[in-house]
């Protein structure tokens, strides 16, 4: 704002001191974290972490359990292989679980919805049952049961998902098939929270009763549905239990893993066995509910590696007429090995600069359904693999919307490979796994560590503004001036030119710059400032080269206060999922404007003009 009190007299510029345009900025970035939106907020967020994933969590993360898990796809080619058709009958799943169980696998998660029996009623059914009249008859759900009693014979625990309940359902296949499996919740049983971009995965999805929330209440007088006590009574009914006992899938395969006799072979294959995930017993409802409630405090978010299935030490099968048979369609690994390489590799490429190559399957070893039948009498078999493995057992078909496409992936994958994520990502983290609150604190979330980043960067900036006008006063510019109304095009124009002039006279000025450098060293210790001998245009230019040196500093130091808080601080050391560095980015450019003026401007400029004309 510029004031004068009459002719001749200088024309005064009332501007904010730097530290007020700091204290200003984190204000506004308070008041906008505070009352934005919540569907704004999670998109930025979504988007954020994202990117960092693509770019640089992905080759930092190393998935060092990622070899312990391994996937079976029922997809088209296998019910064409194995001359079968959807939905499959209950023996063709069994077929597959026997030729899998030969090869003694650790555990074992059956990644399907059974609904119905397919048959007729047995006796003695539950009258309250709800019964289709048209259905695709299957009578092989006995063969099912018995393969099951096998894998429960041989100590190898099945897990299998139990689905969203519906109020007109029973789920009588589950009353048959719960005393031989823990039943589990799947990752998008949850109305709304199915993420396709897989980022994230709910451990304690709500499987309520839809239409039917009048029960909500009753239920909280019900034990809890546990797959001990099924196992006892040999009782499936889910109605007779309160549902919230039931688990996702990769926390519940963890339990087993890390407690009992498990625990102790675990850790020797150096799997993050932690306390405070492991459940407590169901019998105590208010004990169990409470650690629940305090690890569902920290939502999981996944982290996905940049790298592909490795089927190079595989021993490879043979078809009857001799030719190989490869395992899932993959493009050829990085040969970067380096993670740091490949992270600027993938900043160069966000913007355009390189290409980065893609990678179209996911982390872990796959084969299909129909490719656990293949046997070869020189190459063996590849499910011989998964030997003392988890292995997920799903399906890939068309017309199925069971498909994610995480961020390090450029394709899309089958929804069965979330589940293997978040069972990797607890195994090679414990409680240390990805989330929006830190492990040392509940009150350290994501957005205190964005507020206090943008509060350092703020404080940093504009000190930095404050010490470089201290170290290089402004000239005070005697040029008469005087005020012009005019247009916006004209108002544009005048602006790029005098911008445009500026800057070549600055790149016309940088021959002089080692004679400057020598006058500053050789006038270092004079009381007046060393660029006071310099001629007024010579110093104006010397500043703003001063200007644009502390520019390129601020620049430096917001992306070293970036990188080291979203890698170092929340990613290492508060295991905080760098959800918000975009945020702080964007909030932090709102002080770029006023930092820029306050290191260019003059606190003088001059006088008016007495004859009113523009200089």
């Amino acid at each position: 704002m510029a004031q004068g009190t009459g002719k001749g007299e200088t024309a005064k510029v009332f501007r904010l001191k730097p530290v007020w345009w700091g204290i200003i900025n984190v204000i506004l970035a308070f008041f906008i974290l505070v009352f934005e939106p919540g569907s704004i907020a999670d998109a930025v967020d979504d988007y954020s972490y994202a990117v960092f994933s693509k770019t640089v969590g992905g080759p930092l993360y190393s998935a060092d359990s990622m070899d312990d898990i391994g996937v079976i796809l029922l997809d088209d080619e296998s019910l064409a292989g194995l001359k079968s058709s959807w939905p499959a009958v209950y023996g063709l799943h069994a077929e597959v679980l026997r030729k899998l169980l030969t090869a003694k696998p650790k555990a074992v998660f059956i990644d399907f919805t059974f609904r119905d029996r397919r048959a007729a009623p047995p006796a003695g059914t539950d009258p309250r049952e709800w019964l289709p009249e048209l259905y695709v008859r299957d009578d092989s759900l006995t063969m099912l049961v018995n393969t099951l009693q096998m894998y429960q014979m041989m100590g190898i625990p099945v897990y299998l998902q139990a689905g969203a309940l519906n109020f007109y359902q029973n789920h009588a296949v589950l009353s048959e098939l719960a005393p031989y499996v823990t039943l589990v919740s799947g990752w998008g049983d949850t109305r709304g929270q199915a993420d396709i971009r897989a980022l994230s995965y709910p451990l304690f999805p709500e499987l309520r009763k839809a239409g039917d929330a009048g029960r909500q209440s009753e239920e909280n007088s019900l034990p809890l549905c546990d797959d001990a006590g099924t196992r006892r009574t040999g009782d499936g009914n889910l109605r007779g239990c309160d549902v919230a006992g039931i688990v996702a899938a990769a926390p519940t395969i963890y339990q087993y893993l890390c407690s009992g006799n498990e625990r102790a072979e675990s850790l020797k294959r150096g799997w993050k066995c932690d306390a405070g995930l492991i459940m407590p017993a169901k019998n105590d409802k208010k004990e169990w509910l409470a650690w629940r409630n305090s690890v569902a405090d920290r939502p999981m978010w996944l982290v996905w590696p940049d790298k592909q299935a490795d089927y190079t030490d595989w021993t490879k099968a043979y078809d009857q007429a001799g030719n190989a048979i490869p395992p899932y369609e993959c493009s050829s690994q990085d040969s970067d090995k380096n993670a740091f390489a490949r992270s600027m590799r993938n900043l160069l490429a966000l913007f355009g600069i390189t290409e980065q190559p893609d990678v179209k399957c996911a982390p872990f070893h796959t084969i299909s359904a129909e490719q656990v039948f293949r046997e070869t009498p020189n190459a063996g078999r590849w499910v011989d693999n998964f030997q003392d493995r988890i292995v997920i057992y799903g399906q890939n078909l068309q017309g199925f919307q069971d498909i994610v496409r995480p961020p390090t992936i450029d394709t899309d994958i089958p929804g069965v490979f979330v589940h293997a994520m978040a069972l990797e990502n607890l195994l090679s983290n414990g409680e240390r796994y990805l989330s929006d609150r830190s492990t040392v604190s509940g009150w350290l979330t994501a957005d205190v560590i964005e507020i206090l980043t943008l509060t350092l960067i703020l404080c940093l900036r504009f000190g930095l503004a404050y010490v470089a006008r201290q170290s290089f006063p402004p000239m005070h510019d005697q040029t008469l001036v005087a005020e012009k109304e005019c247009g916006p095009c004209e108002y544009i124009w005048c602006i790029i030119t005098r911008n445009v002039s500026a800057v070549t006279s600055m790149i016309l000025f940088v021959p002089s710059l080692p004679e400057v450098v020598c006058v500053w060293w050789h006038s270092r210790s004079l009381e007046t400032h060393w660029s006071a001998g310099l001629k007024p245009e010579s110093r104006k230019l010397v500043r703003n080269w001063f200007m644009f040196l502390i520019c390129l500093i601020d620049l430096i130091i917001s992306v070293a206060v970036v990188s080291l808080g979203a890698i170092v601080l929340e990613l290492w050391v508060l295991a905080i999922a760098p959800v918000n560095w975009m945020a702080v980015i964007g909030l932090g450019m709102l002080s770029y404007i006023p930092f820029i003026r306050s290191l260019f401007s003059d606190d003088a400029i001059g006088q008016e003009n007495p004859s009113g004309q523009a200089n």
